[in-house]
């Protein structure tokens, strides 16, 4: 039997020694390239997609889905309210990045916890959108999109309401009335041109069914990675247009606030989103005389350009979060922004 030489034997161990440091660099750089997604290390929370996970019909929630693994104290206001507004529905927060037992336990998640109908869960993005038209278009934005973290929301709060029905709400999005006595399909207008997509309410039923599936169709056609609401509000606008091309809405807020589109009510601007991005100020200054803040259903904060601004006291931002989640503000007054 010959062996091998020695000469042949140092070839072979630096071969060895070489290919172990080429796929040691390889699986650094595509851990560094990994999404938070995929990641599962320190997870603590149950996974969205285990049988045991059912919500009931009519449930609310909320998707984080940057890579923070928590929730800031002005969208923890956003679930408390919520949950205060809606005491027999239960309210889901589903993240798309792990959470650590030791953020559970002293960020302001466990604030909410408190909560009876409050309730925390991972999604696994892959598997959560696994049979739904969804799910290609889901994973090209994980890897393509200029604007992950906004995409997959757009996408992962169609599907959620596809699988369970129910109300989703964006974490900037303050309750301040019971939504229950509401059709079970509606979307709401963010001024008077377009629909906004930071409330949505989808029921089980066909209409609602029908609704999503021609959603995520369009999402499919209309994705472009490059534009951040490309399958946002503005595909929702493309959907009910081709649904209800004479659809007429009224500007008369008050005496005709809701338009129907094939069984799908849409709410005009002042029930959902009283302040519009361009009069942001007024959440920050002192209430006007014509400020009635039990009328609208919901108010949007615009948390992704007001984030650093300072809550005065006494101003409308204050006012509202001082009522509808006094334990977030009470307990992160200084962290929450308050001045």
């Amino acid at each position: 039997m010959q062996y091998p030489s020695l000469k042949k034997w140092r070839f072979l161990a630096v071969s060895v020694a070489a290919l172990f440091v080429i796929y040691t660099l390889l699986d650094i750089i595509v851990s560094s390239n990994t999404p938070c997604y995929l990641m599962n290390s320190g997870d603590w929370l149950p996974s969205a997609e285990d049988p045991s996970f059912a919500p009931a019909e009519r449930s609310i929630f909320f998707h984080e889905t940057s890579c923070a693994g928590t929730l800031r104290p002005r969208q923890a206001c956003a679930v408390e309210a919520a949950a205060r507004a809606h005491p027999q529905r239960q309210v889901y927060v589903l993240f798309s990045a792990p959470v650590t037992y030791y953020t559970l336990r002293t960020s302001c998640l466990a604030q909410l916890t408190r909560l009876t109908n409050v309730h925390f869960a991972r999604v696994h993005v892959a598997q959560y959108s696994e049979g739904t038209p969804a799910q290609t278009i889901l994973l090209e934005a994980l890897k393509q999109s200029s604007f992950p973290t906004e995409h997959s929301s757009d996408i992962l709060r169609i599907v959620t309401l596809r699988k369970w029905g129910g109300i989703y709400l964006d974490t900037d999005m303050i309750v301040t009335r019971s939504l229950e006595n509401l059709p079970h399909t509606f979307l709401a207008k963010e001024n008077a041109d377009n629909i906004a997509t930071g409330i949505l309410s989808i029921g089980k039923d066909f209409i609602g069914s029908n609704l999503t599936d021609i959603i995520m169709k369009y999402m499919r056609k209309y994705f472009n990675p490059e534009k951040w609401s490309a399958i946002g509000g503005s595909l929702v606008d493309y959907v009910i247009e081709d649904m209800c091309p004479k659809l007429t809405y009224s500007y008369d807020y008050y005496k005709n606030p809701i338009s129907y589109c094939k069984g799908v009510a849409i709410f005009n601007i002042e029930l959902f989103y009283p302040v519009y991005f361009t009069e942001k100020h007024k959440l920050f200054d002192p209430p006007d005389s014509e400020f009635d803040m039990e009328r609208p259903y919901t108010y949007h904060m615009w948390n992704y350009i007001t984030f650093n601004e300072t809550i005065h006291r006494g101003s409308v931002y204050e006012l509202i979060a001082k009522r509808y989640c006094p334990t977030i503000y009470n307990t992160y007054g200084e962290e929450f922004g308050v001045s």
